[in-house]
């Protein structure tokens, strides 16, 4: 099941073991609480955690946590984080799985797909990769209405942006949004003058002033990236890839989806992607990543300077 369909999921039923899995830390961290919300009202007598690394190779101490009763209560939950288990601790774990404990619920949460753990016999599979912007905003809308606030749907559309579809970010800048509105209307400009950008949000700013041939904002927004970053070479990469995603995409006859796939960034970015692209020629496009793939190989060589190499990069896509 998706993330947003958990909280229905548990209305009619705890499940006996769940892998809650996706790269959305905050979603996976929300998934627990909700499990254990439901399951648990004493967590300091029936809340057991535990590091993957603490139980691989030793399935034994794993198992004698998930037989143990619960204390004055229905239910105990035992929690285990990035955990991958060998060949030999699945099959050692194969009866459990098959039966497992009624009074004991199991929560494995991993970052990266562990796909032994989901073809196990009663494991109930949540996925928290990243929301889709239509799950981000109602998330926004409701998290806003629950402080007293309203928000508008520009002013959703920058968070999101800023943010990069980061639930985690999103979180904190929404607290932070909500906090200075007291009960206000949030608009696009709070959210300019409160939220902190992503280094790719505002490349995507960079490349978009640089499209409308606004040069001294590209130069102006840009200085200010090579100021706070303080890695120029970083920071060149990021640009080297934000103009590599635009030439894929813009030669490229896929679906933002199976696009979205290829490139392992979300299907809202492949959207944006597109729309910017548009404003550059395949030819523009192909030009700018030769002379910044030239740059980078001097900077390799030794020849220049990382910070060189960057603002080499970005005059020869500002000069054309």
């Amino acid at each position: 099941m998706k993330f947003r369909e958990l909280k229905r999921s548990l209305a009619s039923g705890v499940e006996k073991i769940y892998l809650v899995v996706g790269e959305d830390a905050f979603f996976i961290s929300h998934s627990v609480k909700l499990i254990c919300d439901k399951c648990l009202s004493q967590p300091e007598l029936n809340l057991t955690n535990f590091d993957g690394q603490d139980v691989k190779g030793n399935p034994d101490k794993l198992i004698s946590a998930l037989v143990s009763y619960p204390f004055m209560s229905e239910k105990r939950v035992v929690v285990v984080k990035e955990y991958y288990p060998l060949a030999a601790d699945l099959k050692a774990l194969s009866d459990y799985f098959s039966n497992p404990c009624e009074t004991t619920v199991l929560i494995i949460c991993d970052s990266m797909p562990a796909d032994n753990l989901a073809k196990q016999k009663n494991v109930t599979v949540v996925d928290c990769d990243r929301g889709d912007k239509l799950l981000l905003t109602a998330w926004i809308t409701n998290k806003v209405r629950s402080e007293n606030c309203t928000i508008t749907s520009l002013a959703i559309e920058k968070l999101i942006d800023y943010c990069d579809g980061d639930m985690t970010r999103i979180n904190g800048e929404t607290e932070k949004l909500t906090s200075y509105r007291l009960g206000g209307e949030i608009t696009d400009s709070d959210v300019d003058e409160l939220c902190v950008k992503e280094t790719d949000y505002k490349l995507y700013e960079v490349v978009d002033f640089i499209a409308s041939k606004r040069y001294d904002k590209a130069y102006e927004t840009f200085t200010e990236m090579a100021e706070s970053a303080g890695d120029g070479q970083k920071l060149f990469v990021s640009l080297y890839y934000h103009f590599r995603k635009l030439l894929f995409v813009s030669l490229s006859r896929e679906s933002d989806a199976a696009l979205a796939g290829y490139l392992g960034i979300k299907e809202y970015a492949v959207k944006k992607s597109r729309e910017q692209a548009r404003r550059f020629s395949p030819k523009r496009l192909k030009f700018v990543m030769d002379k910044l793939s030239e740059e980078d190989s001097l900077f390799k060589q030794g020849k220049i300077e990382a910070n060189s190499a960057i603002w080499n990069g970005i005059l020869n896509v500002l000069i054309e």
